[in-house]
């Protein structure tokens, strides 16, 4: 028989003839190649700045522009870069552009000898693609199955002794309470002992904190026989003090550890770790 859980509530104190071509530096399939040509004369090189397509980029892509002057690589200083929007892309003075936030801009490419003799170089940028946070789960089949028998009495509502308690929200898995119950599970299997108080004197509080949960109310359950969650799961919501844990609105997310050891007293430890931040 378990005895009663521990719970604990704790405010903390700190709760020309040009030429073009672009080179990407990620995988072409991210950034449109485009290639512009033009002659010497303003009129020409305005028709030729419309055959360049807009390059699409992402936030943070680099793209090298490399522009011919007469077909040679141009001397230092003989080209001036701009852009038409530094908040979106930056180039330097070499036609190296970075794409800064999401947006279009115009890139230009000029003759420092002769500003009307330019070509122009259209860009989109895109938000940097976000990849979705992994939703954590138990390490264990044992614990994910008690994580969700919890959640489904915490959402049927209980009655805890002679109180009823209604439905409240389901608790999120966390790895730092899994950690503190884990760790006290085999320390029990191992040494063959029973206790919210660990051989070592510390208690669930001191277990939890050790993990770096920064918390602000925790409790802790444990159970030792029991073969499997569904069994240990109902011995908790028979208990009173255990069911309370159980149905605490204040409790947001849970960690669930089980040790087994044959020869071991009980030969199964379970403990569950509640807590909120």
């Amino acid at each position: 028989m378990s005895p009663l859980p521990h719970r604990r509530l704790l405010a903390l104190p700190f709760l020309l003839l040009l030429a073009a071509c672009s080179q990407s530096t990620v995988p072409s399939t991210d950034t449109a190649a485009d290639t512009a040509t033009g002659l010497n004369t303003g009129d020409e090189l305005l028709s030729a700045q419309a055959t360049a397509a807009a390059m699409t980029l992402t936030v943070g892509q680099t793209v090298q522009i490399n522009v011919l002057v007469g077909g040679k690589a141009p001397t230092a200083g003989q080209l001036v870069w701009t852009t038409s929007n530094a908040g979106v892309a930056t180039v330097t003075q070499s036609g190296l552009v970075t794409a800064r936030a999401a947006g279009s801009a115009t890139v230009r490419a000029a003759l420092a000898t002769t500003p009307s003799a330019f070509i122009d170089f259209p860009l989109m940028v895109q938000g940097a693609a976000t990849t979705p946070t992994p939703t954590p789960t138990p390490s264990g089949d044992f614990a994910a199955r008690v994580l969700a028998l919890t959640n489904a009495a915490r959402a049927q509502g209980q009655t805890c002794g002679t109180t009823a308690f209604p439905a409240v929200g389901a608790l999120t898995y966390n790895a730092q309470l899994e950690q503190a119950a884990q760790g006290h599970a085999a320390d029990m299997a191992a040494k063959s002992y029973f206790s919210h108080t660990s051989q070592d004197g510390r208690d669930f509080s001191q277990r939890i904190t050790a993990t770096g949960y920064k918390w602000y109310t925790i409790g802790e359950n444990i159970a030792a026989g029991q073969t499997t969650p569904e069994t240990v799961v109902a011995g908790w919501l028979r208990s009173e003090g255990h069911c309370r844990n159980i149905m605490n609105a204040s409790f947001k997310e849970l960690g669930v550890g089980y040790a087994a050891n044959a020869s071991s007293s009980y030969r199964t430890y379970w403990v569950q770790d509640f807590g909120a931040r």
